[in-house]
């Protein structure tokens, strides 16, 4: 969208039930976090921010928050596809190749099972490179999704899904073209999915376009090696696409990111973004590391609704969170900041319904 192009963005340089599935380990355990919420429930009206202070030696921003609250479980997308591990972590975990329907061990087999799966399939890739984009335009149904799990380490070229109850679990893509993983359909998953490096169009790590999305424990790292674009960790915009209902991002680690880690337009954003029919509204961000060069770390315009809680942002930034044109009903709270002055900046057409801590500045 236009809007790509602010300069207050601070620009940085820079058969029932099957699975398919790839078979292998994860490099080291998952990081344990804060509590999640409900997805279903409201975030507390106070917010506590944590000094500005260093990231850990050694760990190139990705500071942890030590927690072992168990998840809700709460399943936006009704496919039955939350985590598996039952516990707060950032960054991908282990997918599970349990129950599979049918072992892939090369990339056109892949393309092939994909095309042909039913709903409910489980789709298990045990090889380690499939040579591929994953391009998956054929879904399954609601509560038995199709599903296609790598081992935590399958490459990929990328991650393409144009169809409703899908899940998309376990597979890497290094230098994609971008964006890495573009979801747009209903009831879709993606988790534990690894992106590094998007190179092309805008650079962007994740794009995504419908209702019941579930955006979980994923990596995106080093975006913005395109050449004077863009490069969000994650967007979604109207402007000919699908607006986006009943979203959940969760877990996730955008790490050195050029500009946001989520840009977010709604059909409100008329003209720079949005427009178009829908609504967008009723997302959960939760417990994701953000770790970016603009201005803010999450961008939110005419998105209603949306509960952010328990997220670290790491920059050199003005605030974390901007909320702007009638991004109202907005709950922030438990948010850890790094080098960043204001928790969350907002215009006067976002105050209705908020519950947060006061807006130092503006969007």
């Amino acid at each position: 969208g236009a809007a790509r192009a602010r300069m207050r963005w601070g620009w940085a340089a820079g058969g029932p039930d099957e699975v398919i599935c790839v078979r292998g380990g994860v490099a080291g355990p998952p990081r344990p976090r804060g509590s999640i919420p409900p997805l279903s429930g409201g975030a507390p009206g106070a917010s506590s921010s944590a000094s500005p202070s260093p990231p850990s030696a050694g760990r190139s921003g990705d500071a942890e928050k030590a927690g072992d609250a168990e998840k809700s479980g709460t399943d936006a997308s009704g496919d039955g596809s939350v985590d598996p591990a039952g516990t707060a972590t950032v960054g991908p975990g282990s997918p599970d190749q349990g129950n599979c329907t049918q072992e892939i061990t090369d990339g056109p087999s892949l393309e092939k099972a994909i095309d042909t799966a039913k709903p409910g399939d489980k789709i298990c890739v045990t090889a380690d490179d499939v040579g591929i984009r994953l391009e998956i335009s054929k879904g399954g149904s609601a509560g038995s999704p199709i599903q296609i799990v790598g081992n935590g380490r399958t490459a990929t070229k990328g991650i393409s899904v144009e169809a409703d109850h899908v899940v998309v679990d376990g597979f890497t893509a290094d230098r994609p073209e971008a964006p890495g993983i573009e979801i747009t359909g209903n009831g879709v998953t993606v988790r534990n999915n690894t992106i590094t490096k998007p190179v092309g169009g805008d650079g962007d790590g994740l794009r995504f376009f419908g209702n019941d999305i579930n955006i979980l424990n994923n990596s995106i790292g080093q975006t913005g090696d395109c050449g004077g674009c863009h490069a969000d960790c994650m967007q979604t915009f109207t402007s000919g696409r699908p607006s986006s209902e009943n979203v959940r991002i969760e877990g996730n680690k955008c790490e050195k990111i050029a500009n946001i880690c989520l840009m977010a337009e709604g059909p409100g954003d008329v003209g720079d973004g949005g427009g178009g029919d829908g609504t967008s509204a009723n997302w959960t961000l939760s417990n994701n590391s953000c770790e970016f060069g603009a201005a803010q770390g999450y961008m939110i315009e005419a998105v209603q609704n949306v509960t952010m809680t328990d997220n670290e942002f790491i920059g050199e930034a003005d605030k974390a969170i901007g909320l702007d044109i009638g991004s109202t009903g907005a709950k922030v709270a438990g948010n850890k900041l790094i080098g960043i002055e204001n928790e969350v900046g907002m215009d006067s057409s976002s105050k209705e319904g908020y519950e947060g801590p006061d807006p130092g500045t503006g969007p």
